[in-house]
């Protein structure tokens, strides 16, 4: 337990210390030249002359006090608080520890033992706190040491980052660490952040004896295909101490056998056995489609959880197309194409006008028009037909575009004027833009971009647009757009004013390393440009559709008046019903003018929603679909890591103890020299003549001595 202790001085700044004896003598003085030479009391009573023994101490304790205060002494208090130190103590909850325990014995002898050793650092006046982590660390309430061991991975780095952020600036004896060494999350623990100066004493729990064990160790695989096309899976097939075995790969779809999609026989020639095999698959059905990775047992394995992995992969119907039309080749035409290919759900063409003849535009989703309608290239039947199949249009204007044909193929931007002169325009971007969304470091590089060359002349934008990008000539900010959309009802239309992409595009690469800057401004404008207008006045979205069962199930809801106003009014309910017709009924909680819900965590299984709301006497839903997927991590080390928590107790100047020795662990920590309380110092000066209570002392002897001298007559 905490204690804190005061002890006070009394000093002196302008005088010596022996002027304490000159006020009490001016004290002694007063008082025996006003009591025992005055001769006003010598008809008193003995009685009376009895009171004048303590009224001459009240005489002398206030002239002397009086005179004391005169030289201005200062009162320092030093405040000291004896903090014991902390003992913090964290168990691994992952689901490895259970399968250490279900090899090595019964965990609760174990559990008894660290519940002692909590208890018997807290009677040494250790303050200890406890805590179990996985994924997340998390605070133990009580003394009883009892865990789950249900966490689906172990990231040790983050929770040594965590220790340190909570007990930095605390007085930290030691850091009590229970754990089998397996990490499957995070980064090495070895070379964590934390600058931990407490030393480490680790339990080692598991086993570290190579176990007979065959698993499918890794799976890799993109998250997304296209209805049509191949996909790769990679799967890692490892083995230990399984030499002269035989198992199977099979591939099977969904969750069942029945549908077997690839088989590959495999023998295991050595002891540690390492396998990557490639299977490629077709991507013929839409939707979320499950794939399970299975190799066959061998005699022997220690465990069969980690003999599987099962994967899920989103068949999307088809991409979006994206027609890039120039009227000549140019550099910016290559950036274009490889910005709007870095997103996997756009497949683009690049063709040049002359070689249109009478091709179909009906199949494309969004067309860009490089240098077009050009002075060579009018591009009237390729606009009317572009027009015709409602095929959105990002027109660039180049140094070959002819104005006046411009002006006329579209309503969004006139621009007058110019001829074949052009300036030098930065981007300046327009944070009221409010079509789509940029990150604010997106916006800051787009201003730091390398200038377009743009048509000198004056621009004038429709009312139904809006300027993500304004030009900027020289110092000067114009009104001028360098990047306009329309947002009109119909067919979506833009302008960018300007051409030089390709130097944007390698600036981007020379600031950040990457193109990230340029992609994004590129492919927000195309997805802007490609998404159809969604007249539903109803709508529930997810954040995305495929999640793991350690994720929560988040939904947002949206609610249209006739006027397409956001409303909230009406409750809305939600159903969630899993594959075998179990339902979970949820209604949306409201926000400031929409719907937003957290369903929760739900199992490894594919669900299916349904919203449901009634306005006005009309019913509106939404429906969709998602799947949980279930995380394997803990399963593929059966071999606990106690060579991590050597080096990690070296590195910290701990000590590494085994299960059935936590006694030697308790001795260690209260016998360590190095764990002592520590004291905290606080100081505190002030001027006596400032505290209260000396006034009202000095008042009552005064009173004392008025009232005594009123009682024998001597006023």
């Amino acid at each position: 337990m905490n204690s804190t202790y005061m002890d006070a001085t009394i000093s002196f700044e302008s005088y010596p210390v022996w002027y304490i004896a000159l006020c009490l003598g001016l004290g002694l003085l007063y008082a025996i030249a006003l009591y025992l030479k005055d001769n006003t009391f010598q008809d008193a009573s003995k009685l009376q002359k009895r009171a004048m023994i303590p009224m001459a101490i009240a005489r002398f304790v206030v002239v002397s006090g009086i005179a004391f205060l005169l030289l201005s002494p200062l009162l320092k208090s030093r405040t000291t608080e004896v903090v014991n130190p902390y003992i913090v103590v964290v168990q691994d909850n992952s689901e490895s520890i259970a399968q250490g325990f279900a090899k090595t014995g019964d965990s609760s002898a174990y559990f008894n033992q660290l519940t002692d050793l909590v208890k018997g650092l807290k009677e040494k006046d250790f303050t200890v706190e406890t805590y179990s982590f996985g994924e997340q660390m998390t605070e133990v309430k009580g003394d009883s040491m009892r865990f789950s061991f249900n966490q689906k991975v172990t990231n040790l780095s983050n929770t040594l980052d965590e220790i340190y952020n909570k007990y930095s600036h605390q007085n930290v004896g030691a850091i009590i660490l229970a754990s089998d060494g397996i990490y499957n999350q995070g980064n090495n623990p070895i070379y964590s952040n934390a600058q931990l100066t407490t030393p480490i004493y680790a339990i080692a729990l598991g086993d570290t004896t190579p176990q007979r064990d065959l698993l499918v160790e890794k799976v890799l695989h993109n998250r997304i295909a296209y209805l049509g096309d191949k996909f790769t899976i990679r799967a890692d097939i490892s083995a230990q101490n399984c030499r002269g075995a035989t198992t199977v790969l099979n591939v099977y779809k969904g969750s069942g056998t029945s549908d077997k999609v690839f088989t590959k026989t495999l023998p295991i020639d050595k002891e540690n056995y390492v396998l990557s095999e490639d299977i490629i698959l077709d991507a013929n059905a839409v939707g979320v489609q499950q794939y399970s990775i299975r190799v066959t047992q061998i005699q022997d394995e220690v465990t069969l959880q980690n003999n599987r992995q099962d994967i899920y992969i989103d068949i999307l119907d088809s991409r979006q197309k994206v027609l890039i039309l120039a009227a000549s080749p140019h550099p910016d035409v290559s950036a274009l194409k490889q910005a709007i290919e870095n997103n996997k759900n756009y497949e683009t063409k690049v063709m040049f006008i002359q070689k249109t003849g009478n091709m179909s535009f009906k199949d494309y989703d969004v067309a860009v028009l490089h240098g077009l309608p050009s002075r060579l290239y009018k591009a009237e039947s390729v606009l009317s037909a572009l027009k015709t199949n409602n095929v959105p249009v990002w027109f660039i204007v180049s140094t070959q575009t002819d104005l006046a044909a411009f002006n006329r193929s579209q309503d969004i931007l006139k621009i007058n004027g110019g001829g074949a002169s052009s300036n030098d325009a930065k981007a300046k971007a327009n944070r009221d833009f409010n079509l789509f969304t940029l990150e604010n470091n997106v916006f800051q590089t787009l201003e730091e971009l390398p200038p377009l060359a743009v048509p000198f002349g004056e621009f004038s934008a429709a009312p139904t647009t809006q300027s993500l990008l304004l030009q900027k000539i020289g110092s000067v900010d114009t009104q001028y757009p360098l990047l306009v959309l329309k947002q009109a009802a119909g067919s979506k239309t833009g302008v960018l004013t300007g051409e030089g992409l390709w130097r944007w595009r390698l600036y981007d690469y020379k600031k950040d390393n990457d193109h990230e800057a340029f992609n994004e401004i590129v492919t927000k404008t195309i997805q802007y440009l490609s998404v159809k207008n969604d007249k539903r006045k109803f709508r529930v979205n997810m954040p995305k559709t495929l999640f793991n069962e350690t994720e929560s199930i988040t939904f947002d809801a949206e609610l249209y008046n006739d006027s397409y106003e956001l409303i909230n009014e009406p409750e809305v309910n939600l159903v969630i019903t899993d594959e075998g017709g179990k339902e979970f009924p949820f209604v949306f909680n409201k926000t400031s003018n929409a719907y937003a819900l957290n369903a929760g965590f739900f199992a490894p299984n594919k669900y299916k929603f349904k919203a449901t709301t009634t306005f006005n006497g009309q019913q509106h839903s939404a429906t969709g679909t998602f799947t949980v997927v279930p995380i394997q991590l803990e399963s593929l080390q059966t071999t606990a890591n106690h060579q991590l928590l050597y080096s990690l107790t070296k590195r910290y100047g701990g000590q590494v103890f085994m299960p059935d020795n936590i006694t030697a662990l308790k001795d260690t920590l209260n016998n360590s020299p190095n764990i002592e309380p520590t004291l905290y110092a606080s100081y505190k000066t002030q001027a006596i003549i400032n505290l209260k209570w000396l006034f009202f002392l000095l008042l009552a002897f005064l009173s004392i001595e008025w009232f005594l001298r009123k009682f024998i007559g001597g006023y």
